[in-house]
């Protein structure tokens, strides 16, 4: 009889353990797997990629603020724009303007006509001062100096749209109105990349 209830209590105190890891699995909430469609995975891409710019434009815009204050910057310009507004698809790499420590060079370059800098153009430089910055509340800076040289006497006006190293800088010469705009990306001089002539007109 004792050996009975012994056997009782042990089949009481283990079964509803038993019975409770039988009924754990059923309730689990069972997992679902939805494969995603052509269109979503397109999105997903697209997403990833425009993630990818707006990271990489953040941070060409910190270099070309750093390159701004560090006064070691080249505008490279695939398009001018002249004194009427008429845009001019130019190479960016032999047209720019660059601020070197305490020279400027300005330097527009077209294939196939004869120019003084044997590029087709010009190449002048000049001492840069009165160097200013301002940062709106969107984050877009104008930066301002004035270049003083033989062949070039002008204000220079920067403006660096914010998030990006995309930049537009205006000549404005002192002796006319004939004012010329470099439109392009601003980026450090060690990462520009530019030939200049070494025929600078004086």
């Amino acid at each position: 009889m004792k050996q009975f209830l012994f056997l009782l209590l042990i089949a009481a105190l283990f079964l509803p353990a038993r019975e409770s890891q039988a009924q754990t699995p059923k309730n689990q909430t069972p997992v679902h797997y939805q494969e995603l469609t052509k269109k979503q995975i397109r999105q997903l891409k697209k997403d990833q990629r425009k993630k990818a710019r707006e990271l990489a434009d953040q941070e060409a815009f910190k270099a070309a603020i750093e390159a701004l204050k560090d006064r070691n910057w080249v505008l490279m310009a695939n398009t001018l724009y002249g004194p009427r507004g008429a845009a001019i698809p130019v190479s960016d790499n032999t047209n720019f303007i660059q601020f070197k420590g305490n020279t400027v060079y300005v330097q527009l370059a077209f294939n196939g006509i004869a120019g003084p800098n044997g590029l087709g153009g010009i190449t002048v430089q000049g001492t840069p001062s009165q160097i200013t910055s301002n940062t709106d509340k969107h984050g877009n800076i104008t930066y301002s100096f004035y270049v003083n040289g033989t062949a070039l006497t002008a204000q220079v006006i920067v403006n660096l749209s914010a998030s990006s190293n995309y930049a537009n800088a205006t000549v404005y010469p002192m002796m006319n109105n004939n004012n010329l705009t470099f439109s392009g990306i601003l980026v450090p001089t060690s990462q520009s990349g530019i030939f200049r002539s070494g025929f600078i007109s004086f």
